[in-house]
């Protein structure tokens, strides 16, 4: 047998149109990963280019800048740690090509080093991933279990013609293991290996998912997988799957108390998809933090979904820690939402749940999107008009973004709504990549425009009447600053 016994995960640098459009989170599916592997006596190295060279900026020929670090860095770490198997995060469609530049700066140094690529992008499209000459596999949904199966058996030099969820080559073809199956115990796989992170440099950034954070010493935390929602524009279900899987809540408290006791976390983002989508489980959660008396604030960054909380959550939320929340509206049409977002959410409860959280002293942000086929002028400015009615002021406005994998990039190739020169690289919430006959992407600008003044003009007035807001927004963003230092 041929022991692999170093494996390299790679988080690459981002590239993109504005400096602030990516923010230097921990890379908890490689930490997961690594944590699997370090159990399985591999030495394991995670290399997050990204927060390892955030102050390294540069502008390329195309506009766009990248952040991380260069190449001629990376392929020093790689030659460093000499691995026999470099796995790389794909996340993001947009960031593509830099998971394939990393895949092959790894050939450039030695072309015998089997390349792995994960993640969202190459779960939606492990075909169009393989196509790349350095990418030798492709794990398709969560990678745990079948990373460390697939370490094995070219270690053993058994056949991967059976190994569900990985996608490789053979023979100038291709084949393609879908997944039929996830993990059903979450509680069995190890906590994430946060200790091959440098957790410092994070800290010192006061930046996550979610902007600033209140407190220095923070880390993101995911409880459960899977959404049962079928959203139009969401590619979650490739990922996690369809069916609803939680970690047991005395598992996660574990895992906070560990990452208090041993690492000195203050604040935690909840990533889950739908924290609260079992409201007993969540419940419970929120128990237990306080029965332990964990003192430590947490946010979810990521949204949660108002069809599945109510105000007795909200208030042990509120309790256990929760200072921020982030909903998941999508739109502020009711007959748009249902019919064609698809999103089980009904608008008539909203107000008063968000009401309710305000008067508890909870943050709250909220997520509408824009742009999706079927949209026209009247649902957009509901949406708008919705927000103003919540007190929302500053929503966060999604551009529609047809990922791979989704029912909307379905739907916009059947009727030719991608714009002129349609590019991967430019699938992000703030380009425009759809147009349809009733929204030309000129009107929706325009929309845009108008809608986001009137916000504006609402929210000057708003702070006028109500001067304690205007001193409570700059002593909170004193604060978040002063986490920084």
């Amino acid at each position: 047998m041929n022991r692999l016994e170093r494996i390299l995960l790679i988080q690459p640098p981002v590239t993109s149109y504005q400096l602030g459009d990516f923010t230097p989170n921990m890379p908890l599916g490689l930490a997961y990963i690594a944590a699997v592997l370090e159990k399985n006596g591999y030495q394991v190295k995670i290399l997050d280019a990204l927060i390892e060279g955030w102050q390294n900026i540069r502008e390329l020929p195309s506009g766009k800048f990248q952040i991380g670090l260069t190449s001629e860095q990376i392929k020093e770490e790689i030659k460093n740690f000499m691995p026999n198997v470099v796995g790389i995060s794909s996340m993001f469609t947009s960031q593509w090509h830099n998971v394939a530049s990393i895949a092959q700066l790894v050939k450039e140094l030695n072309k015998d080093i089997p390349v792995v690529v994960g993640g969202a992008h190459p779960t939606a499209v492990p075909d169009q991933a393989l196509d790349h000459k350095s990418v030798d596999f492709a794990v398709v949904g969560e990678g745990e279990v079948t990373f460390l199966e697939l370490l094995k058996r070219i270690e053993d030099s058994s056949d991967l013609a059976s190994l569900k969820g990985l996608a490789f080559k053979r023979g100038g073809g291709k084949i393609i293991n879908y997944r039929d199956e996830f993990i059903k115990d979450l509680d069995t796989i190890p906590f994430p290996a946060r200790h091959l992170l440098p957790l410092e440099k994070y800290f010192s950034t006061g930046l996550s998912h979610g902007g600033l954070r209140k407190r220095r010493r923070f880390s993101p935390i995911v409880t459960s997988r899977g959404c049962p929602a079928r959203c139009i524009f969401c590619s979650a279900y490739k990922m996690w799957g369809r069916h609803f899987r939680a970690r047991s809540p005395e598992n996660v408290i574990a895992e906070i108390k560990y990452i208090k006791d041993s690492l000195g976390i203050e604040e935690m983002s909840i990533e889950d998809d739908n924290f609260t989508y079992d409201k007993e489980r969540a419940s419970k959660i929120c128990d237990l933090m306080v029965q332990e008396n964990l003192d430590i604030a947490w946010d979810t960054p990521n949204g949660i979904a108002l069809y599945s909380i109510d105000e007795e959550l909200i208030k042990k939320m509120k309790e256990s820690g929760c200072y921020r929340l982030s909903f998941a509206i999508e739109s502020g049409n009711q007959e748009f939402l249902n019919k064609v977002i698809k999103k089980p959410l009904k608008l008539e409860f909203v107000p008063q749940l968000i009401n309710y959280a305000r008067r508890l002293g909870i943050e709250i942000s909220v997520f509408f999107i824009v742009g999706i086929p079927g949209e026209t002028e009247k649902t957009i400015r509901d949406s708008f008009r919705f927000s103003r009615k919540i007190g929302v002021f500053r929503p966060f406005i999604s551009i529609a973004t047809p990922y791979p994998g989704t029912q909307m990039l379905d739907l916009c190739e059947e009727n030719g709504y991608l714009v002129e020169g349609f590019d991967q690289a430019n699938l992000t919430i703030k380009q425009y990549n759809i147009q349809t006959p009733a929204l030309p992407i000129n009107k929706l600008k325009k929309i845009l425009g108008e809608e986001n003044f009137k916000l504006h003009l609402y929210d000057s007035f708003d702070m006028l009447i109500k001067p304690k807001k205007l001193f409570q927004r700059f002593k909170k963003a004193w604060k978040k600053i002063a986490v920084m230092n």
